[in-house]
Protein backbone atom coordinates (compact mmCIF):
# COMPACT_ATOMS: atom_id res chain seq x y z
CA UNK A 1 0.00 0.00 0.00
CA UNK A 2 1.29 3.44 -0.88
CA UNK A 3 1.19 6.71 1.03
CA UNK A 4 -1.86 8.57 -0.26
CA UNK A 5 -3.00 8.50 -3.89
CA UNK A 6 -2.51 12.11 -4.87
CA UNK A 7 1.26 11.69 -4.76
CA UNK A 8 1.93 8.06 -5.65
CA UNK A 9 -0.11 5.30 -7.14
CA UNK A 10 -0.95 2.16 -5.14
CA UNK A 11 1.18 -0.87 -6.03
CA UNK A 12 3.42 1.18 -8.27
CA UNK A 13 5.31 -1.88 -9.48
CA UNK A 14 3.35 -3.57 -12.23
CA UNK A 15 0.48 -1.09 -12.08
CA UNK A 16 0.87 0.82 -15.36
CA UNK A 17 -2.19 1.68 -17.46
CA UNK A 18 -2.74 0.07 -20.83
CA UNK A 19 -3.44 3.28 -22.67
CA UNK A 20 -1.28 5.29 -25.03
CA UNK A 21 2.41 5.82 -24.29
CA UNK A 22 2.05 9.55 -23.53
CA UNK A 23 -0.55 8.76 -20.87
CA UNK A 24 1.68 6.18 -19.18
CA UNK A 25 4.63 8.54 -19.03
CA UNK A 26 2.52 11.40 -17.72
CA UNK A 27 0.99 9.20 -15.04
CA UNK A 28 4.41 8.26 -13.69
CA UNK A 29 5.25 11.94 -13.41
CA UNK A 30 1.91 12.72 -11.79
CA UNK A 31 2.39 9.92 -9.29
CA UNK A 32 5.72 11.33 -8.20
CA UNK A 33 4.02 14.55 -7.12
CA UNK A 34 6.84 16.55 -8.70
CA UNK A 35 5.36 17.89 -11.92
CA UNK A 36 2.12 19.45 -13.05
CA UNK A 37 -0.43 18.06 -15.46
CA UNK A 38 -1.60 21.29 -17.05
CA UNK A 39 -2.91 20.88 -20.57
CA UNK A 40 -2.19 17.12 -20.81
CA UNK A 41 -5.57 15.48 -20.33
CA UNK A 42 -8.33 18.09 -20.58
CA UNK A 43 -10.16 16.22 -23.35
CA UNK A 44 -8.33 12.92 -23.89
CA UNK A 45 -9.18 10.28 -26.45
CA UNK A 46 -10.45 7.00 -25.15
CA UNK A 47 -13.43 5.33 -23.58
CA UNK A 48 -15.96 7.40 -21.63
CA UNK A 49 -15.79 6.77 -17.86
CA UNK A 50 -18.36 4.51 -16.18
CA UNK A 51 -21.45 6.47 -15.18
CA UNK A 52 -22.87 3.84 -12.86
CA UNK A 53 -19.84 3.01 -10.70
CA UNK A 54 -17.20 4.58 -8.50
CA UNK A 55 -13.72 4.81 -9.99
CA UNK A 56 -10.90 5.88 -7.68
CA UNK A 57 -13.15 8.23 -5.65
CA UNK A 58 -11.35 11.18 -4.05
CA UNK A 59 -14.11 13.65 -3.15
CA UNK A 60 -17.18 13.05 -0.99
CA UNK A 61 -19.63 15.66 0.33
CA UNK A 62 -23.27 15.70 1.46
CA UNK A 63 -25.61 18.41 0.22
CA UNK A 64 -26.45 21.23 2.69
CA UNK A 65 -29.85 19.69 3.51
CA UNK A 66 -28.58 16.09 3.26
CA UNK A 67 -30.77 14.96 0.37
CA UNK A 68 -27.83 14.17 -1.96
CA UNK A 69 -24.36 12.66 -1.64
CA UNK A 70 -21.87 13.93 -4.24
CA UNK A 71 -18.92 11.72 -5.20
CA UNK A 72 -15.95 12.85 -7.33
CA UNK A 73 -14.16 10.04 -9.17
CA UNK A 74 -10.61 10.66 -10.37
CA UNK A 75 -9.88 8.16 -13.21
CA UNK A 76 -6.48 7.87 -11.56
CA UNK A 77 -5.07 5.14 -13.81
CA UNK A 78 -6.25 6.89 -17.02
CA UNK A 79 -8.30 3.95 -18.22
CA UNK A 80 -10.91 6.43 -19.47
CA UNK A 81 -11.07 9.89 -21.00
CA UNK A 82 -11.99 11.60 -17.74
CA UNK A 83 -13.42 11.29 -14.27
CA UNK A 84 -17.00 11.75 -13.09
CA UNK A 85 -19.11 13.39 -10.43
CA UNK A 86 -22.09 11.35 -9.22
CA UNK A 87 -25.10 12.64 -7.29
CA UNK A 88 -26.64 9.90 -5.13
CA UNK A 89 -30.11 9.96 -3.53
CA UNK A 90 -29.11 10.25 0.11
CA UNK A 91 -32.71 10.02 1.37
CA UNK A 92 -33.16 6.59 -0.20
CA UNK A 93 -29.67 5.55 0.84
CA UNK A 94 -30.36 6.62 4.41
CA UNK A 95 -33.50 4.51 4.52
CA UNK A 96 -31.66 1.40 3.34
CA UNK A 97 -28.67 1.89 5.63
CA UNK A 98 -31.04 2.28 8.58
CA UNK A 99 -32.91 -0.87 7.57
CA UNK A 100 -29.70 -2.89 7.32
CA UNK A 101 -28.27 -1.52 10.55
CA UNK A 102 -31.41 -2.41 12.48
CA UNK A 103 -31.46 -5.89 10.96
CA UNK A 104 -27.83 -6.44 11.99
CA UNK A 105 -28.58 -5.23 15.53
CA UNK A 106 -31.54 -7.62 15.72
CA UNK A 107 -29.40 -10.48 14.36
CA UNK A 108 -26.71 -9.82 16.96
CA UNK A 109 -29.31 -10.31 19.70
CA UNK A 110 -30.99 -13.31 18.07
CA UNK A 111 -30.93 -16.66 19.86
CA UNK A 112 -31.94 -18.66 16.76
CA UNK A 113 -29.87 -21.83 16.38
CA UNK A 114 -31.24 -23.32 13.13
CA UNK A 115 -30.56 -20.42 10.78
CA UNK A 116 -27.96 -17.76 10.18
CA UNK A 117 -29.53 -14.54 11.50
CA UNK A 118 -26.77 -12.36 9.99
CA UNK A 119 -27.38 -13.78 6.51
CA UNK A 120 -31.06 -12.97 6.96
CA UNK A 121 -30.10 -9.44 7.94
CA UNK A 122 -28.13 -9.00 4.71
CA UNK A 123 -31.15 -10.13 2.70
CA UNK A 124 -33.12 -7.10 3.92
CA UNK A 125 -31.18 -5.05 1.35
CA UNK A 126 -31.03 -7.83 -1.21
CA UNK A 127 -27.46 -9.08 -0.74
CA UNK A 128 -25.78 -12.16 0.65
CA UNK A 129 -23.09 -12.57 3.26
CA UNK A 130 -19.62 -11.12 2.75
CA UNK A 131 -17.40 -13.68 1.04
CA UNK A 132 -14.32 -11.45 0.75
CA UNK A 133 -13.55 -9.80 4.08
CA UNK A 134 -9.97 -9.21 2.93
CA UNK A 135 -11.17 -6.78 0.26
CA UNK A 136 -13.91 -5.04 2.27
CA UNK A 137 -15.06 -5.35 5.91
CA UNK A 138 -18.58 -5.93 7.14
CA UNK A 139 -21.01 -8.84 7.37
CA UNK A 140 -22.72 -8.37 3.99
CA UNK A 141 -21.89 -8.37 0.33
CA UNK A 142 -21.76 -5.11 -1.65
CA UNK A 143 -24.99 -3.23 -2.28
CA UNK A 144 -25.58 -2.14 -5.88
CA UNK A 145 -25.09 1.55 -6.64
CA UNK A 146 -27.75 1.80 -9.38
CA UNK A 147 -30.84 2.30 -7.13
CA UNK A 148 -29.33 5.50 -5.71
CA UNK A 149 -28.44 7.06 -9.06
CA UNK A 150 -30.91 9.01 -11.17
CA UNK A 151 -30.78 9.79 -14.90
CA UNK A 152 -28.85 12.98 -15.58
CA UNK A 153 -27.26 13.07 -12.14
CA UNK A 154 -23.82 12.15 -13.46
CA UNK A 155 -21.34 14.46 -15.20
CA UNK A 156 -17.97 13.88 -16.85
CA UNK A 157 -14.99 15.98 -15.74
CA UNK A 158 -11.24 15.88 -16.38
CA UNK A 159 -8.87 13.35 -14.86
CA UNK A 160 -7.41 13.54 -11.35
CA UNK A 161 -10.13 15.24 -9.29
CA UNK A 162 -8.87 15.68 -5.73
CA UNK A 163 -11.66 16.94 -3.46
CA UNK A 164 -15.10 18.56 -3.33
CA UNK A 165 -16.61 21.47 -1.35
CA UNK A 166 -19.98 23.22 -1.37
CA UNK A 167 -20.68 26.96 -1.12
CA UNK A 168 -24.12 28.27 -0.11
CA UNK A 169 -25.76 31.68 -0.04
CA UNK A 170 -25.22 32.87 3.55
CA UNK A 171 -28.45 34.92 3.83
CA UNK A 172 -31.12 33.25 1.69
CA UNK A 173 -33.98 35.21 3.28
CA UNK A 174 -32.38 38.42 2.02
CA UNK A 175 -30.48 37.38 -1.10
CA UNK A 176 -32.28 34.19 -2.19
CA UNK A 177 -31.12 30.60 -2.22
CA UNK A 178 -28.02 29.32 -3.94
CA UNK A 179 -25.63 26.35 -3.76
CA UNK A 180 -22.60 25.37 -5.82
CA UNK A 181 -20.27 22.37 -5.77
CA UNK A 182 -16.56 22.97 -6.55
CA UNK A 183 -14.14 20.19 -7.58
CA UNK A 184 -10.38 20.78 -8.17
CA UNK A 185 -9.27 18.86 -11.26
CA UNK A 186 -5.54 18.36 -11.79
CA UNK A 187 -5.79 17.07 -15.34
CA UNK A 188 -7.31 20.23 -16.84
CA UNK A 189 -6.17 22.02 -14.63
CA UNK A 190 -9.31 23.75 -13.39
CA UNK A 191 -11.79 24.05 -10.59
CA UNK A 192 -14.93 22.61 -12.15
CA UNK A 193 -18.13 23.88 -10.57
CA UNK A 194 -21.75 22.73 -10.55
CA UNK A 195 -24.99 24.50 -9.75
CA UNK A 196 -26.80 22.20 -7.31
CA UNK A 197 -30.03 22.18 -5.34
CA UNK A 198 -30.07 24.33 -2.22
CA UNK A 199 -31.98 21.88 -0.04
CA UNK A 200 -31.51 23.51 3.36
CA UNK A 201 -34.55 23.81 5.63
CA UNK A 202 -34.98 27.59 5.83
CA UNK A 203 -37.73 29.64 7.46
CA UNK A 204 -38.14 33.33 6.58
CA UNK A 205 -40.61 35.48 8.52
CA UNK A 206 -42.24 32.38 9.93
CA UNK A 207 -42.79 30.67 6.57
CA UNK A 208 -40.69 27.91 4.94
CA UNK A 209 -38.60 29.06 1.99
CA UNK A 210 -39.08 26.60 -0.91
CA UNK A 211 -36.01 24.69 -2.03
CA UNK A 212 -34.28 26.07 -5.10
CA UNK A 213 -33.08 23.78 -7.90
CA UNK A 214 -31.41 25.03 -11.11
CA UNK A 215 -32.46 21.74 -12.73
CA UNK A 216 -36.02 21.72 -11.45
CA UNK A 217 -35.52 18.45 -9.58
CA UNK A 218 -34.89 17.47 -5.99
CA UNK A 219 -31.30 16.54 -6.90
CA UNK A 220 -29.39 18.66 -9.41
CA UNK A 221 -25.91 18.54 -10.94
CA UNK A 222 -25.68 21.30 -13.55
CA UNK A 223 -22.34 22.00 -15.26
CA UNK A 224 -23.54 22.88 -18.74
CA UNK A 225 -23.20 19.36 -20.15
CA UNK A 226 -25.03 18.92 -23.45
CA UNK A 227 -26.37 15.48 -22.51
CA UNK A 228 -26.99 13.35 -19.45
CA UNK A 229 -23.63 12.20 -18.14
CA UNK A 230 -21.80 14.34 -20.70
CA UNK A 231 -18.67 16.39 -20.24
CA UNK A 232 -18.99 19.65 -18.33
CA UNK A 233 -19.00 22.78 -20.47
CA UNK A 234 -15.80 24.78 -20.62
CA UNK A 235 -17.77 27.69 -19.12
CA UNK A 236 -17.89 25.71 -15.86
CA UNK A 237 -14.12 25.13 -15.72
CA UNK A 238 -12.84 28.03 -13.60
CA UNK A 239 -9.27 28.99 -14.48
CA UNK A 240 -9.17 27.59 -18.01
CA UNK A 241 -10.02 30.73 -19.99
CA UNK A 242 -7.96 33.86 -19.14
CA UNK A 243 -10.71 36.09 -20.55
CA UNK A 244 -12.90 35.07 -17.58
CA UNK A 245 -10.43 36.72 -15.19
CA UNK A 246 -10.06 40.48 -14.98
CA UNK A 247 -6.34 39.92 -14.44
CA UNK A 248 -6.33 37.44 -17.39
CA UNK A 249 -5.13 34.59 -15.21
CA UNK A 250 -5.19 30.84 -15.79
CA UNK A 251 -5.14 28.32 -12.97
CA UNK A 252 -1.66 27.03 -12.05
CA UNK A 253 -1.02 23.29 -12.34
CA UNK A 254 -1.68 20.69 -9.65
CA UNK A 255 -4.71 22.16 -7.81
CA UNK A 256 -5.28 19.98 -4.76
CA UNK A 257 -6.69 21.32 -1.46
CA UNK A 258 -9.74 23.60 -1.57
CA UNK A 259 -11.82 25.51 0.99
CA UNK A 260 -14.62 28.09 0.91
CA UNK A 261 -15.40 30.77 3.49
CA UNK A 262 -18.62 30.97 5.53
CA UNK A 263 -19.98 33.62 3.18
CA UNK A 264 -19.68 31.36 0.14
CA UNK A 265 -17.66 34.09 -1.54
CA UNK A 266 -13.92 33.43 -1.40
CA UNK A 267 -12.49 30.05 -2.38
CA UNK A 268 -8.80 29.24 -1.89
CA UNK A 269 -7.06 26.44 -3.77
CA UNK A 270 -3.51 25.30 -2.99
CA UNK A 271 -1.21 23.84 -5.64
CA UNK A 272 0.98 21.05 -4.34
CA UNK A 273 4.01 21.58 -6.63
CA UNK A 274 3.81 25.31 -7.37
CA UNK A 275 4.16 26.85 -3.87
CA UNK A 276 1.05 28.79 -4.83
CA UNK A 277 -2.47 29.48 -3.57
CA UNK A 278 -5.18 30.63 -5.97
CA UNK A 279 -8.18 32.78 -5.16
CA UNK A 280 -11.55 32.15 -6.82
CA UNK A 281 -14.34 34.61 -6.09
CA UNK A 282 -17.83 33.12 -6.21
CA UNK A 283 -20.25 35.82 -7.38
CA UNK A 284 -23.78 34.49 -6.95
CA UNK A 285 -25.25 36.85 -9.54
CA UNK A 286 -22.76 35.72 -12.19
CA UNK A 287 -20.04 33.11 -12.62
CA UNK A 288 -17.15 32.32 -10.26
CA UNK A 289 -13.82 33.62 -11.53
CA UNK A 290 -10.11 33.23 -10.83
CA UNK A 291 -9.04 36.60 -9.42
CA UNK A 292 -5.57 36.26 -7.93
CA UNK A 293 -2.84 33.87 -6.90
CA UNK A 294 -0.24 34.11 -4.19
CA UNK A 295 3.17 32.66 -5.01
CA UNK A 296 6.39 32.01 -3.05
CA UNK A 297 4.68 29.94 -0.37
CA UNK A 298 6.74 27.27 1.45
CA UNK A 299 7.25 24.01 -0.48
CA UNK A 300 4.41 21.50 -0.66
CA UNK A 301 1.13 23.28 0.11
CA UNK A 302 -1.27 20.38 0.55
CA UNK A 303 -4.55 21.16 2.28
CA UNK A 304 -6.50 24.27 3.21
CA UNK A 305 -9.35 24.94 5.65
CA UNK A 306 -11.45 28.04 6.16
CA UNK A 307 -11.43 29.83 9.52
CA UNK A 308 -15.00 30.21 10.87
CA UNK A 309 -16.04 33.88 10.82
CA UNK A 310 -17.13 35.17 14.27
CA UNK A 311 -20.83 35.97 14.41
CA UNK A 312 -19.88 39.12 16.32
CA UNK A 313 -18.20 40.32 13.10
CA UNK A 314 -21.05 39.25 10.81
CA UNK A 315 -23.84 40.86 12.81
CA UNK A 316 -21.98 44.18 12.88
CA UNK A 317 -21.07 44.28 9.17
CA UNK A 318 -23.65 46.91 8.23
CA UNK A 319 -24.24 48.90 11.42
CA UNK A 320 -20.75 48.96 12.93
CA UNK A 321 -18.34 47.33 10.49
CA UNK A 322 -15.23 45.71 11.93
CA UNK A 323 -11.99 45.48 9.96
CA UNK A 324 -11.96 41.72 9.38
CA UNK A 325 -11.74 39.54 6.29
CA UNK A 326 -12.09 35.74 5.87
CA UNK A 327 -9.01 33.66 6.63
CA UNK A 328 -7.73 30.24 5.56
CA UNK A 329 -5.24 27.84 7.17
CA UNK A 330 -2.76 25.97 4.96
CA UNK A 331 -0.78 22.80 5.72
CA UNK A 332 2.48 21.84 3.97
CA UNK A 333 3.86 18.49 2.92
CA UNK A 334 7.48 19.68 2.81
CA UNK A 335 7.59 22.44 5.44
CA UNK A 336 7.06 22.32 9.24
CA UNK A 337 4.81 25.39 9.21
CA UNK A 338 1.14 26.33 9.22
CA UNK A 339 0.17 29.46 7.29
CA UNK A 340 -2.77 31.81 7.66
CA UNK A 341 -3.94 33.39 4.41
CA UNK A 342 -6.35 36.32 4.31
CA UNK A 343 -8.88 37.27 1.65
CA UNK A 344 -9.47 40.91 0.77
CA UNK A 345 -12.40 41.81 -1.46
CA UNK A 346 -10.85 45.21 -2.33
CA UNK A 347 -14.31 46.76 -2.34
CA UNK A 348 -12.80 50.24 -2.23
CA UNK A 349 -11.68 49.95 -5.85
CA UNK A 350 -13.85 50.20 -8.94
CA UNK A 351 -13.95 47.58 -10.21
CA UNK A 352 -12.98 45.56 -7.16
CA UNK A 353 -9.77 43.56 -7.58
CA UNK A 354 -9.83 40.91 -4.83
CA UNK A 355 -6.61 39.34 -3.59
CA UNK A 356 -5.21 37.03 -0.92
CA UNK A 357 -2.21 37.66 1.34
CA UNK A 358 -0.05 35.54 3.64
CA UNK A 359 -1.01 37.03 7.01
CA UNK A 360 0.97 34.74 9.35
CA UNK A 361 3.27 31.71 9.39
CA UNK A 362 3.70 29.57 12.50
CA UNK A 363 6.18 26.75 13.09
CA UNK A 364 4.47 23.56 14.26
CA UNK A 365 7.14 21.86 16.39
CA UNK A 366 4.98 19.38 18.32
CA UNK A 367 6.41 16.22 16.69
CA UNK A 368 9.94 15.07 15.87
CA UNK A 369 9.92 16.60 12.41
CA UNK A 370 6.54 18.28 11.85
CA UNK A 371 7.54 18.59 8.19
CA UNK A 372 4.90 16.44 6.49
CA UNK A 373 1.40 17.71 7.25
CA UNK A 374 -1.52 16.62 5.08
CA UNK A 375 -5.19 17.11 5.95
CA UNK A 376 -6.27 19.98 8.19
CA UNK A 377 -9.54 20.81 9.96
CA UNK A 378 -10.45 23.92 11.95
CA UNK A 379 -12.97 23.39 14.73
CA UNK A 380 -15.37 26.20 15.61
CA UNK A 381 -18.05 24.05 17.22
CA UNK A 382 -17.67 25.31 20.82
CA UNK A 383 -17.74 28.94 19.71
CA UNK A 384 -20.77 28.34 17.49
CA UNK A 385 -22.65 26.63 20.32
CA UNK A 386 -21.95 29.64 22.53
CA UNK A 387 -23.13 32.04 19.81
CA UNK A 388 -26.32 30.04 19.26
CA UNK A 389 -27.13 30.41 22.95
CA UNK A 390 -26.75 34.21 22.98
CA UNK A 391 -30.03 36.03 23.70
CA UNK A 392 -31.58 38.71 21.54
CA UNK A 393 -31.73 42.32 22.64
CA UNK A 394 -29.25 44.81 24.04
CA UNK A 395 -26.89 42.23 25.60
CA UNK A 396 -26.53 40.12 22.44
CA UNK A 397 -23.52 41.99 21.07
CA UNK A 398 -21.60 41.63 24.34
CA UNK A 399 -22.48 37.93 24.47
CA UNK A 400 -21.24 37.33 20.91
CA UNK A 401 -17.97 39.07 21.67
CA UNK A 402 -17.50 37.01 24.84
CA UNK A 403 -17.99 33.82 22.81
CA UNK A 404 -15.09 34.82 20.55
CA UNK A 405 -12.78 35.71 23.43
CA UNK A 406 -13.63 32.68 25.60
CA UNK A 407 -13.69 29.97 22.90
CA UNK A 408 -10.63 29.79 20.64
CA UNK A 409 -10.85 27.62 17.53
CA UNK A 410 -9.17 24.23 17.38
CA UNK A 411 -6.69 23.15 14.68
CA UNK A 412 -6.18 19.48 13.83
CA UNK A 413 -3.65 18.30 11.23
CA UNK A 414 -2.54 14.88 10.05
CA UNK A 415 1.26 14.75 10.21
CA UNK A 416 3.45 11.93 8.88
CA UNK A 417 6.79 12.60 10.54
CA UNK A 418 5.93 10.74 12.74
CA UNK A 419 2.29 9.74 12.16
CA UNK A 420 0.33 11.98 14.52
CA UNK A 421 -2.68 14.24 14.88
CA UNK A 422 -1.13 17.66 15.53
CA UNK A 423 -3.28 19.90 17.74
CA UNK A 424 -3.31 23.67 18.10
CA UNK A 425 -5.62 26.63 18.49
CA UNK A 426 -6.57 29.90 16.83
CA UNK A 427 -7.35 32.79 19.17
CA UNK A 428 -9.22 35.78 17.74
CA UNK A 429 -8.01 39.14 19.04
CA UNK A 430 -9.78 42.50 18.83
CA UNK A 431 -8.33 45.96 18.32
CA UNK A 432 -10.13 48.91 19.93
CA UNK A 433 -10.30 52.68 19.99
CA UNK A 434 -11.86 55.06 22.48
CA UNK A 435 -15.36 56.09 21.40
CA UNK A 436 -18.01 58.43 22.73
CA UNK A 437 -19.49 55.64 24.89
CA UNK A 438 -16.27 53.87 25.78
CA UNK A 439 -14.00 51.44 23.89
CA UNK A 440 -15.18 50.43 20.40
CA UNK A 441 -13.99 47.40 18.44
CA UNK A 442 -12.31 48.46 15.20
CA UNK A 443 -10.77 45.22 13.93
CA UNK A 444 -10.07 41.55 14.56
CA UNK A 445 -7.29 39.13 13.70
CA UNK A 446 -6.13 35.60 14.58
CA UNK A 447 -3.12 34.25 16.48
CA UNK A 448 -2.10 30.62 15.89
CA UNK A 449 -0.26 28.24 18.22
CA UNK A 450 0.36 24.47 18.52
CA UNK A 451 0.63 22.59 21.80
CA UNK A 452 0.01 18.84 21.47
CA UNK A 453 0.02 15.74 19.28
CA UNK A 454 -1.65 12.33 19.41
CA UNK A 455 -0.11 9.22 17.77
CA UNK A 456 -1.84 7.78 14.72
CA UNK A 457 -1.20 4.75 12.52
CA UNK A 458 1.21 5.00 9.59
CA UNK A 459 0.02 6.96 6.55
CA UNK A 460 -2.13 9.66 8.16
CA UNK A 461 -3.80 11.73 5.47
CA UNK A 462 -7.11 13.59 5.80
CA UNK A 463 -8.89 15.16 8.79
CA UNK A 464 -12.60 16.04 9.06
CA UNK A 465 -14.99 17.17 11.79
CA UNK A 466 -18.07 15.02 12.33
CA UNK A 467 -20.52 13.98 15.02
CA UNK A 468 -21.18 10.75 16.89
CA UNK A 469 -24.34 10.04 18.87
CA UNK A 470 -23.33 9.57 22.50
CA UNK A 471 -24.73 7.03 24.89
CA UNK A 472 -27.06 9.80 26.12
CA UNK A 473 -28.60 9.95 22.64
CA UNK A 474 -27.21 13.41 21.87
CA UNK A 475 -24.78 14.42 19.12
CA UNK A 476 -21.18 15.13 20.13
CA UNK A 477 -18.33 16.43 17.96
CA UNK A 478 -15.31 14.35 17.05
CA UNK A 479 -12.19 14.83 14.94
CA UNK A 480 -11.85 12.02 12.38
CA UNK A 481 -8.32 11.35 11.11
CA UNK A 482 -7.80 9.04 8.14
CA UNK A 483 -4.76 6.74 7.97
CA UNK A 484 -4.70 5.89 4.27
CA UNK A 485 -1.86 3.36 4.34
CA UNK A 486 -3.00 1.54 7.48
CA UNK A 487 -6.72 1.41 6.56
CA UNK A 488 -8.01 3.08 9.71
CA UNK A 489 -10.07 6.11 10.67
CA UNK A 490 -9.34 7.47 14.16
CA UNK A 491 -12.07 9.19 16.18
CA UNK A 492 -10.59 11.80 18.54
CA UNK A 493 -12.67 13.36 21.32
CA UNK A 494 -11.52 17.02 21.61
CA UNK A 495 -13.18 17.43 25.02
CA UNK A 496 -11.78 14.27 26.65
CA UNK A 497 -8.56 14.76 24.62
CA UNK A 498 -8.22 11.12 23.64
CA UNK A 499 -8.84 8.71 20.78
CA UNK A 500 -12.10 6.98 21.69
CA UNK A 501 -12.56 4.75 18.65
CA UNK A 502 -10.45 3.25 15.86
CA UNK A 503 -12.51 2.31 12.81
CA UNK A 504 -11.21 -0.45 10.54
CA UNK A 505 -11.83 0.24 6.84
CA UNK A 506 -10.94 -1.38 3.55
CA UNK A 507 -7.80 -0.53 1.58
CA UNK A 508 -7.05 3.11 0.85
CA UNK A 509 -9.69 5.11 2.79
CA UNK A 510 -9.54 8.63 1.41
CA UNK A 511 -12.52 11.02 1.66
CA UNK A 512 -15.16 11.26 4.41
CA UNK A 513 -18.70 12.64 4.54
CA UNK A 514 -21.21 12.70 7.39
CA UNK A 515 -24.99 12.43 7.64
CA UNK A 516 -26.11 13.50 11.12
CA UNK A 517 -29.63 14.69 11.89
CA UNK A 518 -32.83 14.01 13.79
CA UNK A 519 -34.87 11.05 12.54
CA UNK A 520 -38.08 11.73 10.61
CA UNK A 521 -40.93 9.49 9.51
CA UNK A 522 -42.18 9.11 5.94
CA UNK A 523 -44.32 12.23 6.34
CA UNK A 524 -41.32 14.30 7.37
CA UNK A 525 -42.31 14.55 11.04
CA UNK A 526 -39.70 14.24 13.79
CA UNK A 527 -39.52 10.85 15.49
CA UNK A 528 -39.59 11.27 19.28
CA UNK A 529 -38.61 8.99 22.14
CA UNK A 530 -40.80 8.12 25.12
CA UNK A 531 -39.85 11.39 26.82
CA UNK A 532 -40.66 13.52 23.78
CA UNK A 533 -37.07 14.16 22.73
CA UNK A 534 -35.94 13.86 19.10
CA UNK A 535 -34.04 10.70 18.16
CA UNK A 536 -30.73 11.38 16.44
CA UNK A 537 -28.77 9.30 13.93
CA UNK A 538 -25.24 9.66 12.55
CA UNK A 539 -23.57 7.88 9.66
CA UNK A 540 -20.11 8.27 8.13
CA UNK A 541 -19.40 7.54 4.48
CA UNK A 542 -15.84 6.55 3.56
CA UNK A 543 -14.65 6.73 -0.07
CA UNK A 544 -12.15 3.93 -0.67
CA UNK A 545 -9.68 5.00 -3.32
CA UNK A 546 -7.85 1.71 -3.92
CA UNK A 547 -10.83 -0.55 -4.61
CA UNK A 548 -13.37 2.08 -5.76
CA UNK A 549 -16.30 1.82 -3.37
CA UNK A 550 -17.92 3.70 -0.47
CA UNK A 551 -18.16 2.18 3.00
CA UNK A 552 -20.91 3.03 5.49
CA UNK A 553 -20.01 3.34 9.20
CA UNK A 554 -22.42 3.61 12.14
CA UNK A 555 -21.54 6.48 14.53
CA UNK A 556 -24.24 5.81 17.16
CA UNK A 557 -22.58 4.67 20.40
CA UNK A 558 -25.83 3.10 21.60
CA UNK A 559 -25.58 0.44 18.89
CA UNK A 560 -23.07 -1.97 20.44
CA UNK A 561 -23.02 -4.37 17.47
CA UNK A 562 -22.44 -1.74 14.78
CA UNK A 563 -20.88 1.38 16.33
CA UNK A 564 -17.54 2.17 14.73
CA UNK A 565 -18.01 -0.64 12.22
CA UNK A 566 -18.24 -0.53 8.45
CA UNK A 567 -21.48 -2.48 8.18
CA UNK A 568 -22.42 -1.72 4.55
CA UNK A 569 -20.45 -1.59 1.28
CA UNK A 570 -21.91 0.64 -1.44
CA UNK A 571 -20.82 -0.24 -4.97
CA UNK A 572 -18.92 -3.31 -6.06
CA UNK A 573 -15.28 -3.19 -4.87
CA UNK A 574 -12.91 -3.59 -7.82
CA UNK A 575 -9.15 -3.99 -7.21
CA UNK A 576 -6.82 -1.98 -9.47
CA UNK A 577 -6.88 -3.59 -12.90
CA UNK A 578 -3.18 -4.39 -13.07
CA UNK A 579 -3.30 -6.16 -9.68
CA UNK A 580 -6.11 -8.54 -10.63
Amino acid sequence: MSPEPVFRRPSAAGFLPRRARFASAALVLAASGLVGLGGCFSVADGLPPPRDAFYYPTGLVASPGRTALYVANSDFDLQYNGGTVLALDLVKLRGDTDKLRQAILDAAQSSASTADPMAAACKTVGVGSNDNTTLYPGPCGPVALAPYLQDGKVATIGAFATDAVIAVQPDPCKDGRGARLFVPVRGDPSVTYFNITDDREIVCDGAPLPASSPCGGAICLDCGASSAGGRCSRDFLVGRDPSDSQRELTLPVEPFGIAVDDRGESIVVVHQTEQTASLIVNRWASEPALEHYLSSLPPGPTDVASVPIPRFVEENRETNPIDYTPAFGVSYRSSPVFDLLRYNGDTGSSPARPFVTRAASVRIGTTASSADSRGVAIDGTERRACEDACPTGAVRNDCLRACVEEHPLGIYMANRAPAALVIGQIATKFTEREGANGPEVTGAFEEVSFHDSVPLAFGSSRVKMGQVIGKDGKPAWRVFAVAYDSSFVFSYDPVARRVDSIIKTGRGPHALAFDTERMRDDAGNLVLDAEGNPIWYSTMYVAHFTDSYVGVVDLDMRNHATFGEMYMTLGKPVPPKESQ
